[in-house]
């Protein structure tokens, strides 16, 4: 910009005389109050950006802003002049700072702000605001000033990489900046990395570099060298694509199936490298046919093949790297070999497998039916056994009981002989029918006690412990049960001596006492009344 009007002659005296009467002022005015300068303690500037300058003042009722005066502290500790501000003259910018200073607001006499244009590293410092008022007097701010130098960053590529060499570098990153830039590395490559710093007078230059083991699988990988710095509104990267050489093992394919008349035979010889290999044929013990063709990897044979074209034929493949060797020996069949219905040999081994798969099927499906069989079998063998042990038991029960109530009949029939009086006694008829009537009770009490043992027997478990323990138990009771029996019926009829008397004109059929025939004409029913 320009540094402004021209000042009159006499600009010199009447500034002169203006700070008498302001510092006048201020003398008799010092224990007024007074406004404030507003201002920044520290700006950040970036290189090449333009950067303000604040400084102003909020002036109280009856204060009025004649002039702002900028300087700089040079590093000597000296002050240069910026830039005076008047609010009648305008703004005046001294020698060394011209075309870079501009006033903000040049009508309003309180904003004191500047703009410096295209700052650099030598404006870094510290600048004074100096505000003259009438009648408060003068005030001053300082500002620091700092320029930030976004770095310029680099990446210079390491030396070739190549498969089988030690550790080697791939990339070195240089970035130099105010303040230090910060360097990283990213990639998918494992590798490690080194940093060094050098510090300049106005800035700091950063360089890390990036070591690898160089193996095929690298190849084509991106490095990306990330630069972080505060002048920088995002991240920079600079990417580099790492190129590793080698060369992999060689093999031949394609000689499978040759016969005598074959066409459109072709040998591919396989070779993977960086850079692409170059390949030569040839045939041991004498030269290639000579209708074949080479095309790069390939060797074609255009016509129908010979007994002569059989063979070892070799394949050299080579780069920077090195060479690689592959050979075969080709035999060629008298006529063409037999080719196998791929379809049929599926279905027939599709078939295969389901016989196989049901044969199985059907050996499970028999085996667990012989396994159940033998199962229920086992089971009702048991449960036969049993049944058998059951009706043994009541068949002595029944054995016993009729033996007893034989016995009983004979000793009343004794007795009735010895005291035919006693027959006719109603008290004793009726004694003696009750009597009757609670042995056939007895008795077929004790059968239905024996067929429910049998039915409960019988739906025990298959289990040989338990069975024991069943056939075992029911043993014992039936011992406790017969002794009982036969206890409770001698005493009945030892108490009784009478009653055997009577006895002797009765006999058991199917567990009921009947009366035997008589000539007298007696019979007691079976409530004991004599009729």
């Amino acid at each position: 910009m320009s540094p402004g009007p021209s000042y009159p002659p006499l600009w010199s005296s009447r500034i002169c005389h203006h700070l008498r009467s302001l510092l006048l002022l201020s003398l008799c005015f010092t224990e007024s109050s007074a406004g404030i300068v507003r201002t920044e303690k520290s700006v950040t500037a970036v290189l090449g950006l333009d950067v303000t300058l604040t400084c102003y003042y909020e002036a109280q009722d009856g204060e009025k802003v004649s002039q702002v005066v900028w300087s700089k502290k040079s590093s000597a500790g000296q002050s240069v002049q910026i830039a005076t501000l008047n609010a009648e003259y305008g703004a005046h910018v001294y020698k060394e700072f011209e075309g870079r200073i501009k006033e903000k607001s040049p009508l309003q006499p309180e904003d004191g702000t500047i703009i410096l244009k295209n700052p650099v590293q030598p404006d870094e410092g510290t600048y004074h605001c100096r505000v003259i008022t009438f009648p408060a007097g003068n005030f001053e701010a300082e500002v620091k000033l700092t320029v930030l130098v976004p770095p310029l960053p680099t990446l210079n590529p390491g030396p070739p990489l190549v498969e089988g060499e030690g550790q080697t570098i791939v990339a070195s990153c240089t970035a130099e900046g105010n303040p230090a830039p910060r360097l990283t590395w990213q990639t998918e490559v494992i590798g490690t990395n080194s940093s060094r710093t050098y510090d300049h007078s106005r800035s700091t230059s950063v360089t890390s570099e990036f070591y690898v083991v160089p193996v095929r699988s690298m190849n084509g990988k991106v490095l990306s060298c990330v630069i972080s710095h505060p002048g920088f509104q995002e991240e920079k990267r600079i990417t580099h694509v790492l190129s590793v050489k080698y060369l992999a093992e060689a093999s031949i394919q394609g000689h499978e199936g040759w016969f005598v008349g074959k066409d459109g035979a072709v040998l591919q010889c396989l070779c993977d490298g960086n850079p692409p290999a170059v390949y030569q044929w040839s045939r041991e013990n004498g030269s290639l046919p000579k209708e074949v063709t080479i095309d790069g990897d390939r060797l074609i044979f255009p016509g129908p093949l010979s007994a002569t074209d059989a063979g070892l034929y070799k394949c050299q493949a080579s780069n920077d790297v090195g060479s690689r060797q592959a050979s075969v020996n080709i035999s060629i069949a008298e006529s063409e070999p037999r080719k196998v219905d791929l379809m049929s040999v599926s279905l027939v081994s599709v078939a295969v497998v389901t016989a196989i798969l049901l044969m199985i099927l059907v050996i499970t499906v028999v085996m667990v039916n012989r396994h159940h069989k033998r199962k229920t079998k086992r089971l009702s063998d048991k449960i036969e056994e049993l049944s058998t042990l059951s009706r043994q038991a009541s068949r002595r029960r029944l054995s016993i009981s009729t033996s007893t109530d034989t016995r009983m009949q004979l000793e009343e029939s004794h007795y009735m002989r010895n005291h035919p009086d006693s027959l006719r006694d109603p008290s004793i008829s009726s004694i003696m029918g009750e009597e009757m009537d609670r042995r056939s009770y007895s008795t077929l009490t004790t059968v239905r006690e024996t067929e429910t043992q049998t039915e409960l027997l019988s739906t025990v478990p298959d289990e040989e412990g338990k069975e024991e323990i069943g056939v075992e138990q029911e043993e014992e009771m039936d011992g406790k049960e017969l002794e009982q029996s036969e206890r409770g019926s001698t005493e009945v009829i030892e108490n009784q001596p009478f009653i055997k008397q009577g006895m002797m004109h009765f006999y058991q059929e199917n567990g009921t006492l009947r009366a035997k025939p008589s000539t007298n004409g007696i019979y007691i029913n079976g409530r004991g009344h004599l009729v």
